[in-house]
């Protein structure tokens, strides 16, 4: 078996156990509440809360979550006083009285105020190194400090990250770990985003002015994601305005884009704006670069409605792609999103339960057409229900929660020397997920937890057993132990072209070999530390075992195919990170590692190969990775400096050639009739593609036009600077390599108006 079922076994156990044993105080005392951001309803996320009792020195404290949500427990009766603060805002005090067995919330909106800018308080670290519970969080302050013509936007800063490998400028297609990009699970406001890049890939369809942080997961999640086996990506929106309207528009030789907020009812309500449209296509006619076939669109409305006790939001987002990766043939690819969607987060006043509801559908459709008017389209979408829940028992936290889902999946496929196949599909899923959080001792906290998913059709239930820990074993938050190790499954899955990892086309259907779902094992071990003031670094451990990989069938004749065969894999690596900031200047440097290997049984090896498995490592393997970030303040000027390395990534190397005769139509004159021309294929991805290197620099400054009110921001860069000639993928059928862009100068200007 893949996995023990004694594991399973042993971890209810030890929730159960823990439960029992650990002692929950009830004669003690707890708070609670939600903090945020009074003129938006937005969330803070590591808002400092300090309850002090007026007789005493000893103090207790908390910070906010990613929810804004906080808790103090085991609080003994008296009068204590309250002071919650944040950096930029006015802090809240209050003096008070709590009784015995008594549980209090305390929801608190703090008002913005510049004055409190150098106010030191103890934080949630965010940034590249430092994790909690294996998240990363990441913030609209880490996305602005990228050098790009999408400076701010969420695909521009994951590519900085180890462990997270982008195939070029082309696509938007991301690897994480060893996943492929339809393992990785991607949620706006709760709602799944099927493709959340752009295709060019600087771009998605989610810039900073939209978010308000990312619970970034690159393996070892916990039970409450699931359905997808390699990686997360939590996109949490912030909320308009709910006071005063203002806005902004940008212009750049790559993009224009939008923005506005604004009270829909002043102090109750707001609304949201932005739209992205692509101007690459038109503008390569007269920059350095050969002619960009590439367009991107993307708009997205969301309104808020915020209460006392409770915040609710609704949203629709629209994108649209299309272009060709290859611009001297005319295969084309286009590709949309459409997701609606409601959320609401309540702690009602003394209750003891967090909820959260979502309530969305997705919707996401791809086609492909090539030069011969043979074409490929797939679509799926994805109506989506679920609860997410959070108790205390004492000082033990319980996350649990419940979810349904329909999905409705259809591709049809004129597959060159096969003919058409087609095939529609749909799939009802429910499930529930249970994680304790459970302090052992004030160095020690331990998470065992279970997700269990039921699938209408052939599929068995499923039972994915998770573990997380942390460990502070010199007893200083700032030295911590991180581990992780699980069960992840997918049922559905999304197939492309492997002969390169360049190919972005993908046809969604549930498993198909033997009806078995593709399955992972996860293990992550880290440490990370704060060596001195503004310093940090971590390193992580990773090893991935992966079996029922549904891969294309494979064929010495190069073409895409739906029949698929299975695989196995493995994959191990580590990631090391280092981190400096300062009030002026910030610097990030990482090294990422990475093995991942298949192995696949197919009776086309034996006839090709006189081998019935073959082990290959897949288009997206890149052994090593730098990336090396710089962001300073010098006087009015703000600079940033990116350059990254990676090796080069297998491919499949041509054995030859031959012309193929088709009988559908008629019989042919095999004297006197050409054929079709096939590309014969040696053993997979054999080969290896060139190093990719490059320099991106960028500077910017503002403008104050009007004092309040209008603001012009002004950015030049250069991508590529040194003009290194990086290869983008091998076209097998031409012996041609496709590159990824030049030296390439921009500006982007943007005028920001509102208070």
């Amino acid at each position: 078996m893949f996995y023990d079922k004694r594991l399973i076994l042993l971890s209810f156990i030890s929730i159960y156990a823990f439960l029992v044993v650990s002692k929950a105080q009830a004669q003690d005392a707890a708070m609670q509440g939600i903090i945020s951001d009074n003129s938006t309803g937005q969330p803070l996320y590591g808002a400092n809360v300090v309850l002090k009792p007026v007789a005493g020195e000893k103090f207790m404290g908390a910070a906010a979550d990613g929810d804004g949500f906080y808790r103090i427990s085991s609080i003994e009766p008296g009068t204590y006083s309250l002071r919650i603060s944040y950096i930029g805002y006015r802090p809240y005090t209050d003096t008070l009285d709590l009784d015995e067995g008594e549980n209090r919330t305390v929801n608190v909106s703090l008002q913005p105020d510049d004055a409190q800018l150098e106010e030191v308080v103890v934080e949630q670290t965010t940034g590249a190194v430092w994790k909690q519970e294996g998240r990363q969080r990441i913030t609209p302050v880490e996305l602005s400090r990228v050098p790009s013509p999408a400076a701010g936007d969420l695909a521009t800063y994951l590519q900085t990250l180890p462990g997270v490998v982008s195939m070029g400028d082309r696509g938007g297609q991301v690897f994480i770990r060893g996943g492929t990009p339809t393992q990785n699970l991607v949620l706006l406001d709760g709602a799944i985003v099927y493709r959340p890049t752009h295709i060019v890939g600087f771009f998605s369809p989610f810039p900073e002015d939209l978010i308000s942080g990312v619970d970034f997961y690159a393996g070892g999640f916990g039970p409450r994601y699931n359905s997808r086996v390699s990686s997360v990506m939590d996109i949490q929106m912030r909320h308009g305005d709910r006071y005063n309207f203002s806005g902004s528009g940008s212009v750049s030789p790559f993009a224009g884009e939008v923005f506005a907020e604004g009270p829909i009812q002043e102090g109750k309500s707001s609304w949201m704006f932005s739209a992205r449209n692509s101007f690459i296509e038109q503008a390569s006619s007269w920059l350095p670069v050969e002619r960009q076939p590439l367009k991107f669109g993307s708009q997205l409305l969301k309104t808020s409605f915020t209460g006392n006790d409770d915040r609710c939001s609704a949203m629709v987002m629209n994108t649209y792609d299309r272009g060709r990766m290859d611009f001297e043939v005319n295969d084309s690819i286009k590709w949309r999103n459409f997701i609606l969607g409601g959320n609401c987060i309540a702690l009602p006043p003394d209750s003891r339960t967090l909820m959260q509801t979502n309530v969305n559908l997705s919707y996401f459709s791809n086609s492909r057409i090539d030069e011969e008017s043979s074409g490929y389209s797939s679509d799926i979408w994805r109506v989506n229900l679920d609860m997410n829940l959070r108790q205390y028992i004492g000082d033990i936290r319980v996350d649990y929660g419940f979810f349904s889902r329909l999905k409705r999946l259809n591709y049809h496929m004129d597959e060159e020397f096969l003919g058409l196949n087609s095939e529609s599909l749909s799939q009802f899923v429910l499930g529930g997920h249970l994680e304790t959080n459970i302090p052992i001792g004030e160095r020690l906290t331990v998470r065992p937890g279970a997700a269990i998913t039921l699938y209408t059709g052939d599929y068995a239930p499923s039972l994915e057993p998770r573990f997380r820990m942390s460990w502070q074993p010199f007893g200083r938050e700032t030295e911590e132990i991180t581990a992780a190790a699980g069960l992840y499954r997918q049922a559905v899955t999304g197939i492309s072209d492997m002969r390169d990892a360049s190919s972005v086309f993908v046809a969604w259907m549930t498993s198909p070999v033997e009806q078995e779902q593709m399955e992972a094992l996860h293990a992550t071990l880290g440490w990370q530390q704060s060596l001195a003031r503004g310093l940090t670094w971590s390193v992580e451990g990773y090893y991935k075992q992966m079996r029922n990989q549904p891969v294309p069938l494979w064929n010495t004749i190069a073409r895409f195919t739906t029949d698929l065969a299975q695989a196995n894999g493995e994959v191990y690596g580590s990631d090391l990170r280092m981190e400096y900031s300062t009030s002026w200047f910030y610097g990030m440097l990482g090294y990422g590692f990475s093995w991942t290997m298949y192995e696949a049984a197919q009776d086309h090896f034996s006839v090709w190969f006189d081998e019935p498995v073959q082990q290959y490592h897949p288009p997206h393997d890149r052994r090593h990775q730098v990336n090396a970030l710089v962001s300073a303040d010098i006087g009015s000027f703000t600079a940033g400096v990116r350059w990254q390395l990676g090796t080069g990534v297998p491919f499949t190397r041509p054995m030859g050639f031959d012309d193929i005769l088709d009988f559908r139509e008629r019989l042919p004159d095999v004297l006197r009739d050409q054929g079709l021309r096939r590309v014969i294929l040696d053993k997979p991805y054999q080969g290896r593609l060139p190093a990719v290197h490059r320099l991106d620099m960028s500077l910017e400054r503002a403008f104050r036009i009007i004092d309040p009110g209008l603001t012009l921001n002004a950015r030049a860069g250069v991508v590529n600077i040194y003009d290194q000639t990086n290869i983008f993928y091998y076209d097998v059928y031409t012996h041609r390599r496709i590159n990824q862009l030049p030296v390439l100068p921009y500006l982007t200007l943007e005028m920001k108006v509102g208070t």
